[in-house]
C-alpha cells in the first residue's frame, strides 16, 4: 500500500500528489521570510490536516469539526495497493460512507476489509485493526510523539504492546494468552470485594463465625420449620376462637375472684360461731362470796336478766351467721360449677388453638422458613465462591508460570528474528549516534500484569534534545522495512517529529528516509517548516540538498492569506491530527 494523491471537490483545496517513491516533503514556508510579522506562520497553514485528512479517508471515526466547519466538502485519497489503484472519497455532511471505486461503502465494512488486504491477520483478534495498526505508520495525534511505543496513544499498554509485537513479528498469542489470564484474576477480584459488601457476608463473617456451624444450626431450624408447617392446620375462625379463649379466660379469673371472697366469708363466720361468754352468772356469784362480799337479791336479779339476755343475743347470732355461711356455701357451689364449665371450655379452647393457626400465623412461618433458606443459600454460594476462587487461583497463577516459561523458550527459538529486529534499528541509530550502543530489545515481563513482552528501545548514554524523536524514526523506519505482518509501504511523520531534533539529527533522518526508500522502493513522507529545512541545509553538500529539496517537496504551503493554506480558505477548526 502506498499513497498516491489526495484532492478535494473544491478548487480552493492544494492537491497533494506524492512521490511515488523516495521522500515526499510538504512544506511550511513564509512567502517574506525577511518580514517579521508574528501574526502571519507557517504554523496553522495545514500541514498536519493532511494527515488528518488521509485518515478520514481511510476509515477513521467521524471527525465533527469537518461537518460543522467544512460542510459539503468531499476528500478524494488515491492509493496503490498490490499494483492496482483504489479511489476512496469520504464526504464531511455524511461521514457514515465511503464511496470506493465507485461503489458505497460503509465506515466499518471498508476498515475491515482493508484490514484482511493489508495486514496479516489470519482471524480477527481483539484491539488488532486496520486503525489501530495504520497509526503505527502515520502518526495522526499530538500525543503520538510523545515515545515510540505511542503511536496510537489512547490505546492502554497492552493494546500498545498488541500492536508492536505484530509489526515486529512476535506471536500475539502468548500476549493475548497472558492478558486473558490476568483479566480472569481480575474478575475473581472483583467477585471477592463484591461478596465481601453483601450484608449476609459482613454480618457472619465479620463476626468471625465458621460457615459450616452456620450452616448446621439453619439446616436444624429449617428442618424445624418444615415439620412444623407440614402438620400446621389453618382455622379460618382462628382468631374469633382465641378471642373467646380470651374471654372465658377473664370470666374464670372473675369465678375465681368472688370464690376466694366467699371462702373468707365464711372463715369469718366460723371464726365468729367460736366465740362464747367467759363467765356465767353461778361462777360470778361464787366470786363474791369467796370475796366475802354480799350481793343483794336485786343485784343478783339484775344479773341473772343481763345473763338471760346475752345467752338470747348469741342464739339469734348463731342462727342468723349459720343461715348466712349456708347461703354463702350454695353460692360457692353455684360459682363451683360454673367455673368448672369455664375450664372445660377453656381447656376445649386451648386445645384447638394448640392444633391449628391463623393464615397470618402460616405465612409468617412460611417467610421465616424462606428467610433461613435464602441465607443458607448465600452461605453455600459462598462456600462454593470461595472455593472455586482459591482453585481459579491455583490455576491460574499455574498457567501464568507456565506461560511465563513458555515465553521465555519461545524467545530463545526467535532469536534470530529478535536479532534481526534488532540490528536493522541499531543501523539506523549508528547513523545518529556512532557506535554507542542503542537496539530494539523484546524480554519476557514475570510481572502480576498483563504485559507479556517489554519491548524497548535503546539508546544509550546520550541526553541530547531529541533522542525521543529519533527513537520514533528508528523504530517506524525498521518496522516500514521489516515487513512484518503487513503490506505497507510508506511512513508519514508530522513536523512535530522534528521540533526539538537539532538540526544534524533532523538532517540524519532525512539523508536515511532517502537511502532506504530508494533502496527499498517505498515512500517517506512528511511535513516541514521552513525552518527547519533552512536549519539543515549546512549538514548537507550544496548541489546535494538543492536536489533532494527539489526531488522532495511536493507541496508548498504558506502563510500569504487564505489562499495559502491547504483549504484554501480563512477557517479555523480544533480537530486531533
Amino acid at each position: 500500500m502506498r499513497l498516491i494523491s489526495l484532492t478535494a471537490n473544491q478548487d480552493s483545496f492544494h492537491p497533494v500528489i506524492f512521490n511515488k517513491t523516495g521522500v515526499s516533503l510538504i512544506t511550511g514556508t513564509k512567502k517574506d521570510p525577511e518580514r517579521r510579522d508574528d501574526s502571519r506562520t507557517y504554523n496553522g497553514v495545514g500541514k498536519s490536516l493532511i494527515i488528518a485528512l488521509i485518515h478520514f479517508c481511510l476509515g477513521s471515526n467521524k471527525i465533527k469539526a469537518f461537518e460543522e466547519k467544512i460542510p459539503d466538502w468531499e476528500f478524494t485519497l488515491k492509493f496503490e495497493h498490490r499494483g492496482e489503484e483504489i479511489t476512496v472519497t469520504r464526504s464531511t455532511s455524511s461521514q457514515d460512507r465511503l464511496i470506493v471505486d465507485g461503489v458505497v461503502r460503509r465506515q466499518r465494512e471498508f476498515a475491515s476489509t482493508l484490514e484482511k488486504e493489508v495486514f496479516n491477520l489470519p482471524e480477527p483478534i481483539k484491539y488488532l485493526t486496520f486503525r489501530s495498526l495504520i497509526c503505527s505508520f502515520i502518526r495522526r495525534q499530538r500525543s503520538s510523539y510523545e515515545a515510540f511505543d505511542k503511536a496510537e496513544p489512547n490505546g492502554t499498554p497492552y493494546q500498545q504492546e498488541l500492536c508492536m509485537a505484530f509489526l515486529l513479528g512476535l506471536d500475539v498469542g502468548l500476549i493475548i494468552d497472558k492478558n486473558r489470564l490476568r483479566m480472569e484474576k481480575e474478575e475473581i477480584r472483583k467477585l471477592r470485594e463484591n461478596l465481601q459488601k453483601d450484608p449476609i457476608f459482613i454480618e457472619f463473617f465479620t463476626q468471625n463465625k465458621d460457615p459450616d456451624i452456620e450452616l448446621q444450626d439453619l439446616n436444624m431450624k429449617i428442618a424445624k420449620l418444615e415439620k412444623k408447617l407440614q402438620d400446621f392446620e389453618v382455622a379460618e375462625d382462628y382468631h374469633e376462637r382465641q378471642e373467646e379463649a380470651n374471654e372465658v379466660t377473664k370470666e374464670a379469673q372473675k369465678l375465681r375472684n368472688q370464690i376466694a371472697l366467699i371462702t373468707n366469708a365464711i372463715k369469718n363466720i366460723d371464726q365468729s360461731l367460736k366465740l362464747r361468754p367467759d363467765l356465767a352468772p353461778d361462777q360470778l356469784f361464787k366470786v363474791y362470796e369467796e370475796a366475802q362480799v354480799a350481793l343483794s337479791e336485786a343485784v343478783k336479779h339484775t344479773v341473772e336478766e343481763v345473763a338471760d339476755f346475752h345467752i338470747n343475743l348469741l342464739e339469734t347470732r348463731i342462727r342468723r351467721l349459720t343461715a348466712e355461711k349456708n347461703k354463702l356455701l350454695k353460692e360457692e357451689e353455684t360459682y363451683r360449677d360454673m367455673l368448672e364449665g369455664l375450664n372445660d371450655r377453656s381447656n376445649h379452647l386451648m386445645q384447638f388453638l394448640g392444633t391449628h393457626g391463623a393464615l397470618d400465623e402460616f405465612v409468617a412461618l412460611t417467610n421465616e422458613l424462606s428467610y433461613y433458606k435464602g441465607v443458607t443459600d448465600k452461605l453455600e454460594d459462598y462456600k462454593k465462591l470461595i472455593e472455586k476462587y482459591s482453585n481459579s487461583i491455583q490455576r491460574i497463577a499455574a498457567a501464568m508460570s507456565n506461560d511465563t516459561i513458555r515465553a521465555n523458550e519461545y524467545l530463545n527459538e526467535i532469536k534470530p528474528l529478535l536479532q534481526n529486529n534488532l540490528s536493522v534499528f541499531r543501523s539506523f541509530s549508528e547513523r545518529f549516534y556512532g557506535e554507542r550502543p542503542g537496539g530494539l530489545t523484546v524480554k519476557n515481563n514475570e510481572g502480576d500484569n498483563q504485559i507479556r513482552f517489554d519491548i524497548n528501545a535503546h539508546i544509550k548514554d546520550d541526553a541530547s534534545d531529541g533522542i525521543n524523536e529519533v527513537k520514533i524514526f528508528c523504530f517506524d523506519m525498521t518496522v516500514l522495512i521489516l515487513r512484518h505482518n503487513h503490506e505497507v509501504n510508506f511512513i508519514f511523520h508530522d513536523s512535530r517529529l522534528f521540533s526539538n531534533m537539532d538540526p544534524r539529527q533532523a538532517a540524519t533522518a532525512f539523508k536515511i528516509a532517502k537511502d532506504v526508500t530508494s533502496n527499498q522502493g517505498t515512500q517517506y513522507i512528511a511535513s516541514v517548516n521552513q525552518d527547519q529545512l533552512e536549519k539543515i541545509r549546512e549538514y548537507f553538500a550544496d548541489q546535494e540538498y538543492s536536489e533532494f529539496v527539489e526531488d522532495a517537496v511536493v507541496l508548498e504551503l504558506t502563510d500569504e492569506g487564505a489562499s495559502g493554506k491547504l483549504l484554501g480558505i480563512e477557517v479555523d477548526m480544533q480537530y486531533e491530527a
